[in-house]
């Protein structure tokens, strides 16, 4: 998390013992949480501290009614539920960190929220789904050169192990290892969903090793980062921040020629959805999916392959039997009729 300066103006603190107790957490959770998380938590508790000042209100310990209004304000201001929640989970990492009554767990906030439930949509945007049909295409046309190189090593293993941009980029070459077949699997350590850090074997084809030894001995890698910084087209520098992916599955969508509105729809979670979609086109089993992208629920898998899911749902079977789904369907006379009844 931010500093305590940040955190907790000294004119708000109830005690020097609570700026104390938040630099002690502050630095037990270094080391316990990623540095995404801890810049997540920074950001969040910027905004509700900004929101705290210009209402006059204290930030730390909060007010109840405080934190209601707050949930409102971004309510109006068009957030999602799930970020609304995130918010609140910040507010409650901050009031836990000094050991002061979390205000989340209100009656006020509890309102709020059960509002927010009856006033919103929870769906989330989703990023545009990048798959195997865009990732070949740039394999073939990329050209040569340590960019070109990176990028088909970056997209192959991103594809294959359906990583997160924090996991792909915290890969080592260590990481790597290679069977007698030419195959291979990557060792994702700790992701989202594996805090404790047990680590998930996720496979590697032929034609992602193939592209990771271009990458690596054009590179000159043979051990640390296995993914790094390009300084022009030929300078490697330090282990790739989480930030470039998104970056760079842009350049690669504009390299296909996408249009700017579906470039711009592009994150670091596209080739994750795209893979999902394309597993799922090609009948593999949910189980195996979630297996891949180290899902621990159904949620997210279903949520990004929900129309393929739709589209091998009863309805449309049902529409096959019936022959709806056929090109003279829409002229069927017993079909005119029937709906001309209803």
């Amino acid at each position: 998390m931010a500093k305590a300066g940040d955190l907790i103006p000294a004119r708000e603190a109830e005690s020097q013992q609570q700026i104390s107790a938040l630099l002690s957490w502050e630095r037990l959770a270094t080391r316990a949480y990623s540095d995404n998380t801890r810049r997540a938590w920074r950001a969040d508790w910027k905004l509700f501290l900004s929101f705290c000042q210009q209402c006059g209100a204290t930030s730390l310990p909060a007010d109840p009614l405080t934190v209601r209004e707050y949930v409102l304000d971004r309510i109006r201001a068009g957030k999602k539920p799930a970020t609304i929640r995130r918010y609140l989970a910040t507010v409650t990492r901050a009031h836990q960190a000094i050991e002061v009554i979390d205000p989340c767990e209100s009656e006020p906030v509890r309102l709020a929220l059960q509002e927010m439930k009856l006033t919103t949509t929870a769906r989330q945007k989703q990023a545009r789904a990048f798959g195997r049909q865009e990732i070949a295409e740039f394999l073939k046309s990329a050209g040569e050169g340590l960019p070109a190189d990176r990028a088909r090593a970056i997209l192959c293993v991103a594809y294959d192990t359906m990583a997160r941009r924090s996991e792909l980029v915290a890969l080592d070459v260590a990481d790597i290892s290679i069977a007698l077949d030419g195959s291979g699997s990557a060792l994702i350590r700790c992701s989202k969903t594996d805090q404790q850090g047990e680590g998930a074997s996720s496979y590697l084809s032929k034609e992602t090793i193939h592209f990771l030894k271009i990458w690596l001995e054009g590179a000159g890698i043979v051990e640390g980062a296995l993914f790094r910084r390009l300084w022009g087209t030929t300078q490697v520098g330090e282990r790739l921040g989480a930030s470039a992916i998104a970056s760079l599955y842009k350049s690669v969508a504009r390299w296909v020629g996408w249009s700017a509105r579906h470039v711009n729809e592009v994150s670091g979670h596209s080739i994750r959805v795209g893979a999902t979609q394309d597993l799922l086109s090609l009948n593999i089993d949910l189980a195996s999916v979630m297996q891949a992208g180290r899902w621990k629920s159904t949620a997210m898998p279903m949520r990004y392959g929900e129309n393929i899911i739709a589209a091998r749902g009863g309805m449309a079977r049902a529409a096959q039997i019936q022959g709806r789904n056929t090109a003279d369907s829409a002229s069927n006379p017993e079909l005119e009729a029937s709906a001309n009844q209803e």
